[in-house]
This record gives C-alpha cells, sequence and structure tokens, in this order.
C-alpha cells in the first residue's frame, strides 16, 4: 500500500509505514546487530558499562539522577535467570546490543510515517544502523542504544496520533535514560494538545510508579555534583570540542547533509521532530565532564540530522553509500586505544582477586572493573578510593587513617592508569604518600602492608 503523506493538520498520520515491509525491518536491525558487533569494543570500556554490570550483580541502585532503573531491572533478572557472575559482562552487552539494534527499524518506521517514500525511510534507518558511534555504544552494557531505540519508537507512535502508546514508550525511554525526555517537545508537538495530555498523563504513571517502587538512590547527591561542575569550573572547551566530533561520529556526510537539510526541509512533520532535537544537540555540547560522557548527543543527534539528510541522499545513492561505509571502516582503525582500554581493564578485575585481605584499592581509572572483580570474586572485604565524585579532599589523610584502621593499602602508582588533568593531579598526590611508606608488588599494585 503506498503511503501519501498528509494534507490536514499537522499531527495527523496514517497507522501504516509506507511501503516497508518486515523484511525490510529485519533486515535493517540485523544490520544495525552486524555494524555494532563488528566495530564496538569486545570489553568494558566506561565506566557506566562497568558499574551497570556491578549493580545487576549485586542488586544495588545507581545514583546517576533516576538511577536507570528499567535498564537495571532487566539487567538483574538476566543475571539471576542463572548467568555466572564471570559472564554477566559479556551477556549483558550482547543482549543489550540485540535491544540497542531496534533503533534502526524503528527510525525506518518513524521517517515513513513522518512522510517519507520508501527509499528514504530505509535509508533513514541504515545510517543509524551504521553509524560509527551508535554501532560502537551499543555493543556495550550502556542505556544509550536502547533509550535511543525507545524514544524513536515513541516518535513513531507519535507520528500515528497514538497518545497511550507514545507516553508509555517515553516513559520506558526516560526510566533507561533521562535525556530521553529531550523528544517530549516533539512527541507534543505531533500529538496535538489534547493528545498529547493523555501521553504525559501515561509516561508520568509510569515514571512514578516506578519510582515508587524503585526510588532514585542518588538524586541530590547527583545534582549537588553536577551543580558543582558547571558553577565551578570555566567552560571545558575540550569537552565542548569532543562532544562536537562525537555529534559529526553519528555519520560525518550524514550530520552534514542533516545540518545543511533543517535549513531547506519542506516536510514540516520532519521540521516538528528534528528541530527540537537540534536545540537539544546543541544544549548538550555544554554538558559539564564532555570530554568523559560526549555519549550523551548520542539521545538526540540521529533524530536531529539523520532525518532531514534521508531524501537528499536517497537520490544520491552512490555517495550515500560511501559516506556510510568510509567512516564505519576506519572505526576499527580509530578504536584501537579503546580496545588496549578494555584489555587492560580486564587485568585489574581479575587483579581483585590476588590482592590482600581488607586492602583499601586505589585502582586509577579502572575503578568500575576492580568493582566488578571484587563482586565476581566475591571479595566484599575490599574498598575503593576512587577518582572522581568519591575522591577525597585529603587523599594522604584517608590513607593515613584506613592503614591506622588495620587495612592494608594497595596502590595502582602506573601513570599510564590514570587519564585527564584531575586524574594525574590525584596520582600526584597518591605518589607523594606512597613515597613516604616503604611496600612490596602485588598483583602490579604498590602494597603497604598494615
Amino acid at each position: 500500500m503506498y503511503y501519501a503523506p498528509p494534507t490536514v493538520a499537522h499531527h495527523a498520520a496514517p497507522s501504516h509505514f509506507g511501503t516497508l515491509n518486515s523484511r525490510d525491518l529485519l533486515g535493517l536491525w540485523l544490520l544495525a546487530c552486524a555494524a555494532s558487533a563488528i566495530v564496538g569494543t569486545h570489553g568494558i570500556l566506561y565506566w557506566d558499562a562497568g558499574d551497570y554490570t556491578t549493580l545487576a550483580i549485586t542488586g544495588g541502585r545507581s545514583g546517576l539522577f533516576l538511577g536507570r532503573p528499567l535498564f537495571l531491572l532487566i539487567s538483574r533478572a538476566i543475571v539471576r535467570a542463572g548467568v555466572d557472575p564471570m559472564w554477566a559482562e559479556p551477556v549483558l552487552r550482547w543482549f543489550w546490543m540485540l535491544v540497542g539494534g531496534s533503533a534502526a527499524p524503528a527510525m525506518a518506521v518513524l521517517a515513513a510515517r513522518l512522510g517519507l517514500d520508501r527509499p528514504s525511510a530505509w535509508l533513514a534507518g541504515a545510517m543509524i544502523a551504521v553509524s560509527p558511534s551508535f554501532a560502537h555504544t551499543a555493543h556495550q552494557v550502556l542505556t544509550d542504544a536502547p533509550a535511543l531505540a525507545l524514544s524513536i519508537a515513541a516518535l513513531a507512535a507519535a507520528a500515528s496520533g497514538r497518545a497511550i502508546p507514545t507516553g508509555i514508550l517515553l516513559g520506558a525511554a526516560i526510566l533507561m535514560r533521562e535525556t530521553a525526555a529531550i523528544h517530549i517537545v516533539a512527541a507534543v508537538l505531533l500529538l496535538g494538545a489534547r493528545r498529547s495530555g493523555i501521553a504525559i498523563a501515561a509516561m508520568l504513571a509510569i515514571i512514578v510508579a516506578t519510582l515508587w517502587a524503585f526510588p532514585a538512590a542518588g538524586l541530590a547527591r547527583w545534582v549537588e555534583a553536577l551543580s558543582h561542575n558547571a558553577t565551578a569550573s570555566p567552560p571545558d572547551w575540550r569537552g565542548i570540542g569532543v562532544s562536537m566530533l562525537w555529534v559529526f561520529a553519528a555519520g560525518p556526510l550524514p550530520v552534514a547533509v542533516g545540518i545543511l537539510g533543517l535549513r531547506r526541509e519542506t516536510n514540516r512533520r520532519v521540521m516538528l521532530v528534528a528541530v527540537p532535537a537540534a536545540i537539544a544537540t546543541a544544549a548538550l555540547l555544554f554538558y559539564p565532564e564532555g570530554s568523559y560522557s560526549p555519549r550523551y548527543v548520542l539521545a538526540s543527534a540521529p533524530v536531529a540530522f539523520l532525518l532531514p539528510a534521508a531524501t537528499w541522499l536517497s537520490t544520491r545513492r552512490r555517495l550515500a553509500a560511501v559516506g556510510l561505509a568510509i567512516p564505519l571502516a576506519m572505526v576499527p582503525l580509530l578504536t584501537h586505544t579503546s580496545r588496549v582500554v578494555a584489555a587492560r581493564g580486564a587485568v585489574v578485575q581479575g587483579q581483585m582477586q590476588l590482592l590482600p585481605d581488607r586492602s583499601l584499592v586505589v585502582p586509577a581509572h579502572y575503578c568500575p572493573q576492580a568493582r566488578l572483580g571484587a563482586a565476581i570474586y566475591k571479595r566484599s572485604d575490599l574498598s575503593l578510593m576512587c577518582p572522581g565524585w568519591d575522591w577525597p579532599a585529603d587523599p594522604a589523610a584517608t590513607l593515613e587513617a584506613s592503614r591506622a584502621s588495620g587495612r592494608t593499602i594497595a596502590l595502582d602508582l602506573n601513570s599510564e592508569d590514570w587519564w585527564g588533568a584531575h586524574e594525574a593531579a590525584d596520582l600526584v598526590a597518591i605518589r607523594a604518600w606512597a613515597n613516604r611508606h616503604s611496600g612490596r608488588d602485588v598483583a602490579g599494585f604498590f602494597v603497604v602492608d598494615r
């Protein structure tokens, strides 16, 4: 059945999705999964990935904003179904990759419901399937890909005028990762006043019910830390630059075409979705510590720029094929460092079983891997001192107090394991303390006995 774009009010839309068929959608999902499996880092790369895996094993709650309750509830159910903790990370990584891959067919459905023809809609899905940053991130135990998939599905429901599914999907996306709230604006514009009220009520109901059953553990502390970072530090121009690179890593050619396409796009319904996402992307560039968390832009950049690019590129197939294939082919080369980091993290994870009893461990940047190792090997006697929010104002005093209480101190003094200016300063502090004490090497750590 051929889909003709609606000529009535902007929130009216058909309930079908053009000439896309089940084979189109299955093919896009398989393409997304294959791209992630090929270019993804097979091991823990991001702090969140290690922490989420540990929380799935231990049953703890995340201190990030609302606590990512839906993501953790599902992850915990998978681990408790009989997964050995040693294999929890790869099992969860592959599971969430398969879930995140649904963002590609969802994007094609959204494009069709916004009025794009079949080639353009299919290309919109293909662009996210082979997006370098999406493929790279989707193959981690992270919320980014599944939250984006749910967000796009919510917008597709809104584009067909279905208020309750829109609200449920948006609520689920926000419970997966809070930046999905960006897309509330587009959903409201697509649904119109009456239907958007129903959608928002459904969204709030699912969020409130979930948080009532599983309250956010560290919301106040998260807001305090974020506010401190935002007000106490000058603009992080390096972080802004890294975030901008991540925007273009969604697909250099499609993003460039999409930015230009926002100025000449004639499909009003596409603009209702793309423009709010583009504004949100610009705002996310200024997120504090963007050099550590540039993945935030994945919440909006694909929706902002890939949709406007789809129509123009669908008529230039050779350019589109080259523009999509070359960046994706370069990802394995550009992510060599990522694979080195994952390998080093696996070593640190294994070292936790070798450290002396009741050690206070300072594992440098590899805290998530150390926590996961402690959970896997049931080393509840270990405690960690990590860079970031938990780093004490006076590290030397903390180390001395721990040693005086009878704890062994295990320090990672390898400079390659400390990243960035903040962590370099932390390393200077613990080296100064270590120089005043005699120690021995245990599994690569400088160990000062109690």
